[in-house]
This record gives C-alpha cells, structure tokens and sequence, in this order.
C-alpha cells in the first residue's frame, strides 16, 4: 500500500481552512481582476489599445536595457577577509595578515586554470607555515602524520556534509553513473578510470579528485573575472583557515584522548574548569576579593598541573561563567622568578587587580610587561587574557561618602565622575581596553559592590579563556613523553618487522623450491 502524499494528507486534513483561504484571496482578487477588465475595455472603446501596447513594450525594452547594464556590470569581489578572534597569537595575526595581502592582490588570472588555482591554494598554505615558522626552509612541513590525517578526515566531513546539503540531489547519483561519465567502459581506459573511482571511493581519498578536475576547467571559462576574483578569495579563506588550524596544533591530539579504535563512543563530558589567577600588588584588596568571591571558608582544590610555589587554588562557582578555578597567589614583588609569574603560564586568565585610588602604575606596567614577555619568543601563542579588576572604588574622592548604588556609566554625582575618571585613567595607562575592566569595592563589613560587572567582565574574557586553555592542552610533549612514546613503539616496530621477514623467508623459500622443483623435472624430462 503506497502512502499518501502530502497534498493529500494536507487536502485531507485542512480542507476546510483551504476552501476559506481560497474564498479570501478570491474576494481580495475580485475587484482588482474587474477593475483591469473594466479598464481594458474602455482604452479599446476610446482607441487607445495601441498606445497601451506601445507603452507596455517600450517600458520592457527600458527593463531588459536595466538588466543587461546589470549584468554586463557585475559588482566588485568582496576581498575582506574574516578576522581571528581577540586574543590571537602573533603567528595567527601575521598568517592573516598575508593572506589578506594575497586577497587583495588577487586578479582573474591568478584562476585562469586548474593548475593555477592549485598555486594559489599552496600559496596560502605557505603564508600560514611561514608565519608560524619564519626563516624556516621546512616550515611547510611542521605537523605530524596523525595531524594530517586528522585534518584530512576533518576535510572530509566538510565536504561530505556540503555535498549532503547544497547537492541532495547526489544522494541518488549512482557510482556506475560515475564510472560510465569518467569513461571507465571505454576498453583503452577501464583500468586506469577504475582505479580512479576507487581511490575516489575509499576513505581519506578525494572522490572528487577527477571529476572536480574536469567540471572547475570548465567552470573557469565560464564565469566572468569578477566572479573568479570571489572565488579565489573564498578558497583564500577556507584554505587559510585550515592551514592556521593545523599549524597552531588544532588537529594535535592529546595523549588522554580515546584512540580512534576504540570499541565505544563515551558521550562528552563537562569542560574542564577554568584557572583564574588572582594577581596584583600589595595592599590592594585582593585577599579581600578572594573571600567575596568564595563567599565562603577557603577550600583548596587539586589541579592536573599543580599550582606555583606558595600559590593555593580554590573552586569557585559562577552561575554566570560556571566552574571556575581561582588562583591566590603572593603579591608582587618585582623580581624575575616570582610565583605568580609561573602560574599565569598555566593560567588561562588572569584578573589583574590594582587599587583605583592609586595613581602610581609603574610597577603594575613592568608587572603587565613580564606577563607578555611570558608569549612573546614563541609568536604561535597567544597572549594570556587579562582582565583589570580596580578595588577600593569607595575611597575616591570623595573618600568618606559612601551611599550607593552608585552608576558608573551615566551617573553625574562627584563620586560617580571620579569612578569614570579613575577607570579611564587606569586603563590608559595599563593598556587594557575598559570593557576588561571591572570597578568593585569591598567596604569593611559589607558585601561586593559591583559584583555584576566583575562576572560581566569575566564572561566576556571566556571565549579567550577557552582557547588559552586549548592552546595550553595542545602544547606539545616533553622529552620524556618522547621517550615514553618511542619506547611504546618498539614492541610493534619489533612486531610488524618479525611478520615482515616471516613473510619474506616464506617467499624466498617458496621460489627457491620452486626453482629446483623446475630444474629436477627438467634432469628427468631430459633423462
């Protein structure tokens, strides 16, 4: 029994709400159709039906003269470029930079043909490789064998997924169609166009690889250069962003992660939390902060990597950011190895707090300049996220007046000036931006003030955060990670070596009793 379409299941079910639309738009269209009629007939009654038609057919020829400047005049390639997200590394930067520079300076015949086109996208991976790895002659060969593999795998499921959703219609394409279109029935070519199909068929192969051949020659000679234009700033883009993926450590795998082999799929688990260092200088209020914001007695927690000498860490819950990780570390104190210094290196943000009624920022530059100093040899690595967190905000003049709420933004009271002046101020000096800034008080014997723009600050620093924290997960293995993995190695090294010379001494064995097997029945056909 075949099953109903769905006109007929949509006739069946709203028959009577269609015949009322349908009644709707009949009397909606009645008098529009009359007043035409009407219309018609008295231009015919009063001579005027040739004008009509005249008018009507000069009025198209001006329409089809429109379309045809159109299309004869195609608007210009868009060659802007999307940017990274902030906090990028200096590599990630300089890789977008040059690939921005090769957009612009992209032109028709840069995509003239196939092998052009393959230029270009070897170009972009070669600006990504240099950034990452300046002065390198290898740099385009700096990623392991399972991060190719992972990022063609990845690629793959782009395309497949892109096929599946702009081209459905290929879910109906047979692959004899495709063997009789890449010529696979012709006598002289059926081997090299069947082997052909099947390297397009089997895994981390390109099934388009012949055929995506064939259709972009001549899909080049068809389009104007405007459009080649576009389409070479697209495959910029793609290309770039997965070049910038790849040698960043995007497709490095960590050791804790299932092997690809593995028999079950475990459902994702919650991220991991945060780490948040609570840094500044002496007597700025930050124990205070760490007893707000635990509102609570001080629990310490474990972390995978431990924290820095005389730092303890203290599980904090946000219903704003989530699980969190906070970091109280010794103040500052200006020396080169300092424990907060260590720690902002596993830290994955760093509240930064200073006092707002303070006008010396000296030492809270030199501290902001270690922490980039932190990133700055190794141009793959981001920067670590900040955010400046300004205390004592009730001690601004003027200092014995207390009375909020208080509205730092739009207020116009002496104190709420002053707040603005103060955040201003501070950020200009520290070179952060005010929107990573946050302005509380903790007045003695009362609670947080401005608890809200401290978790809103928090949360806009968490997509930085995340990747600082990826980033971090990717970094690659020590020596003796190294060791641990080639001492794995071995057994099957030893293994698929001892199966390779079985196989060999088999063989060899093989056609040396077969040879003198041949050479004994010779003597006796002889004899």
């Amino acid at each position: 029994m075949t099953e109903p379409s769905i006109w007929d299941s949509l006739r069946r079910h709203h028959r009577r709400a269609l015949w009322l639309l349908s009644l709707a738009a009949l009397l909606i269209l009645i008098p529009w159709a009359a007043g035409l009629a009407v219309g018609i007939w008295y231009l015919v009654q009063q001579g005027w039906a040739w004008y009509w038609w005249a008018g009507t057919l000069v009025l198209a020829l001006l329409a089809l003269l429109v379309l045809r400047r159109l299309l004869l005049r195609p608007a210009s390639p868009i060659r802007t470029l999307r940017d990274g997200i902030p906090g990028a590394s200096t590599a990630e930067r300089g890789a977008r930079e040059a690939l921005r520079k090769r957009a612009e300076s992209l032109d028709a015949e840069d995509l003239r043909d196939l092998q052009a086109l393959s230029d270009l996208v070897i170009g972009a991976v070669r600006d990504v490789a240099d950034a990452y790895s300046p002065k390198d002659a290898v740099a385009l060969w700096r990623f392991t064998l399972p991060e190719l593999l992972l990022m063609s795998e990845d690629l793959t499921q782009r395309v497949r997924g892109t096929l599946l959703v702009d081209f459905p219609v290929l879910r109906h394409v047979e692959l004899s169609w495709i063997v009789t279109l890449v010529g696979v029935v012709d006598p002289l070519g059926k081997l090299a166009g069947l082997y052909s199909v099947l390297r397009w068929v089997s895994p981390g192969s390109a099934f388009v690889s012949v055929l995506r051949g064939r259709l972009t020659e001549q899909a080049l000679k068809g389009v104007g250069d405007s459009a080649k234009v576009q389409l070479g700033v697209i495959l910029i883009e793609q290309t770039g962003d997965t070049a910038i993926r790849l040698y960043s450590g995007g497709y490095r795998r960590r050791a804790e992660e299932r092997l690809p082999t593995a028999p079950e799929t475990v459902a994702d688990g919650p991220e991991e939390p945060l780490t948040l260092l609570l840094a500044g200088r002496r007597n700025v209020g930050k124990s205070a902060l760490v007893n707000a914001l635990l509102d609570r007695a001080r629990e310490p927690v474990g972390l995978l990597t431990p924290p820095a000498q005389g730092c303890r860490a203290y599980a904090l819950r946000s219903e704003q950011a989530g699980d969190l990780v906070l970091v109280d570390c010794p103040c500052v104190q200006g020396g080169e190895k300092e424990p907060w210094l260590a720690q902002a290196a596993k830290s994955d943000l760093v509240l930064w707090v200073a006092a707002a009624n303070r006008a010396d920022r000296a030492a809270d530059q030199r501290a902001l300049r270690a922490l980039d100093a932190l990133t700055e040899r190794r141009p793959d690595l981001r920067p670590v996220p900040r955010i400046l967190v300004l205390t004592h905000a009730d001690k601004l003049d003027p200092p014995l007046e207390w009375e909020p709420p208080y509205y730092v933004v739009e207020g116009e009271r002496p104190k709420e000036r002053e707040m603005r002046e103060a955040r201003r101020t501070a950020c200009e000096q520290l070179g952060i931006p005010e929107s990573q800034c946050a302005l509380i008080a903790i007045p003695p014997d009362l609670t947080l003030w401005n608890r809200e723009d401290l978790h809103r600050a928090i949360r806009e620093a968490l997509p930085q955060a995340r990747q600082k924290q990826l980033e971090r997960g990717m970094a690659r293995d020590g020596w003796l990670r190294r060791i641990q993995d080639t001492t794995g190695s071995i057994p099957g090294v030893l293994d698929r070596s001892r199966r390779f010379g079985r196989r060999w001494v088999d063989r060899t064995l093989g056609k040396t009793a077969s040879r003198i097997g041949d050479k004994l029945s010779g003597r006796g056909d002889k004899g």
